[in-house]
């Protein structure tokens, strides 16, 4: 189907000349790459690094999905990053956090 339901929104998942989200999950996944290699050829002293990612919702979605490499399916299900929210994806979990214990912090969504 090309529609997604989930308990707070509507995913189309095919409209036509826009993203999908395997590939915004590819370009998630490319930009974790690029942060990776960066952190990694700055940080030869072992400090640890932190990162802001400003970006919005649906792409927060997927770099999550990619952090954690879960299926970006499941994370439209279970997962709710708004724009202006603020996670934590920490090198020190090995496992993906439970989601609401990802946010920093969380802001009212008004996607009526």
């Amino acid at each position: 189907s090309d529609v997604f339901q989930t308990a707070t929104i509507t995913y189309f998942l095919s409209p036509e000349g826009a993203e999908t989200f395997p590939q915004l999950m590819d370009r998630a996944r490319k930009l974790l790459q690029f942060l990776e290699a960066k952190h990694t050829a700055t940080n030869n002293e072992g400090k640890d690094i932190s990162l802001l990612l400003v970006t919005h919702g649906d792409f927060g979605k997927m770099f999550y999905a990619a952090y954690y490499d879960l299926d970006w399916k499941d994370v439209l299900n279970d997962f709710h990053f708004g724009n202006s929210e603020v996670i934590l994806c920490s090198p020190k979990v090995s496992r993906p956090p439970i989601p609401k214990d990802t946010h920093v912090f969380t802001t009212q969504q008004y996607n009526a």
